[in-house]
């Protein structure tokens, strides 16, 4: 069976850029373990400098490049380029992960569309700049095509069914995200007083009401360290963040790392006493799972499908957006009772083993893709 996978794939070995990449990558190692299976990767983005293809083994990668400045916007080309690549590459069936993709294979293969992120309510967060507003407003655009011609979805949360259910008759598949077993197995080497942020620095990821907790934990908890790692996707934000931190006087308690490799995150996990993530839009965050299967509690705010993921008080907590007290709270909960992280901790990873792991989830996507095909289980 060859297989399309139409998806944003790390390039390179710096850190792995957001949460598709991650999950594509991580769905990929679990794939390539069937032989019958012949996997084409597509990424098409900018972060391209030339068009190459790799291989390894049963695995090949189309790189396409695009234009880092150009007039028509990438998300209109990409349609034209992944389309002919389609057309070389011959899949039995394609399964797309950005709606730009669907759209480019739309009612010329038989296709599967996973569904990362609610594009109507991260447009109502990325609305600023007026590039931000005009990129959305294509997304959109796409997203409406998408659900309107596609005949199977794959969820990764509840949430994206609650929110998009209404809007098309595809068949609904639900899938979790799948999680490298390198997360399973860490070592405790536990910081008592080291939160952990893991995300991009942007407005919707939102680590400004984590550090206005900070603020506050830091009053009962002075030595507390806040490790914040991801990609500055939004300078000015990034700015706003490091101008609070300084009239806060916390230079010493906040650390700005960067977008790290997939050893350094392990590491983040392992040395981490809780992960924090404050979003303002999640559907299933690879953070809180990751932190999950590392056997770390997790404070989180209660908005898109986090809900699905933490059980409240028993794995970790969900608090309100924008409900600093509580947040703080929570955290200083955590901060002060070693046996109540350990407690949590076991928690969250028996749950995680359950659902996560790159073995269970690729066996899953596989049977969609048979079922899609009427093939035989092997």
């Amino acid at each position: 069976m060859r297989v399309a996978l139409l998806t944003l794939y790390p390039v390179g070995d710096s850190g792995i850029q957001g949460g598709v990449r991650a999950v594509t990558f991580n769905l990929v190692s679990g794939l390539k373990s069937y032989p019958e299976l012949d996997i084409h990767v597509v990424h098409c983005h900018s972060d391209v400098p030339v068009d190459r293809v790799l291989r390894d083994g049963n695995v090949t990668v189309h790189y396409l490049a695009q234009p880092r400045r150009h007039i028509v916007p990438n998300l209109m080309r990409a349609v034209g380029q992944v389309r002919r690549k389609l057309r070389e590459i011959r899949p039995d069936v394609v399964n797309s992960h950005l709606s730009q993709y669907t759209v480019a294979a739309m009612g010329r293969y038989p296709m599967v569309w996973t569904i990362h992120g609610i594009a109507f309510r991260e447009a109502e967060i990325y609305n600023r700049r007026l590039s931000d507003r005009m990129r959305h407003m294509l997304i959109k655009h796409n997203v409406r095509r998408g659900l309107r011609g596609a005949s199977d979805i794959i969820a990764i949360s509840p949430y994206v069914i609650e929110e998009y259910g209404s809007m098309t008759g595809a068949r609904w598949h639900r899938v979790d995200n799948p999680i490298p077993e390198a997360f399973f197995e860490l070592p405790d080497r536990e910081h008592p007083r080291r939160i952990l942020f893991a995300g991009s620095v942007d407005e919707r990821k939102n680590a400004f009401d984590l550090l206005r907790a900070l603020a506050r934990v830091r009053r009962r908890f002075p030595k507390v360290e806040l490790h914040i790692a991801g990609r500055e996707s939004n300078p000015s934000y990034g700015r706003l963040l490091r101008d609070y931190v300084s009239e806060q006087g916390m230079g010493g308690n906040v650390v700005f790392r960067g977008l790290l490799t997939h050893r350094q995150m392990l590491e983040a996990y392992s040395e981490c006493a809780i992960m924090a993530l404050t979003s303002r839009q999640e559907t299933q965050p690879m953070a809180v799972i990751e932190a999950m299967a590392a056997g770390r509690p997790v404070v989180a705010t209660r908005v898109g499908g986090v809900a699905d993921l933490i059980d409240d008080g028993r794995t970790g907590h969900v608090v309100e957006l924008s409900d600093i007290e509580t947040l703080a709270e929570r955290i200083e909960s955590l901060l002060g009772d070693a046996e109540l992280r350990r407690r949590m901790g076991v928690a969250a990873r028996d749950a995680a083993s359950g659902r996560f792991r790159i073995a269970t989830v690729a066996a899953r996507y596989l049977s969609i893709y048979r079922e899609m095909l009427q093939v035989p289980a092997s």
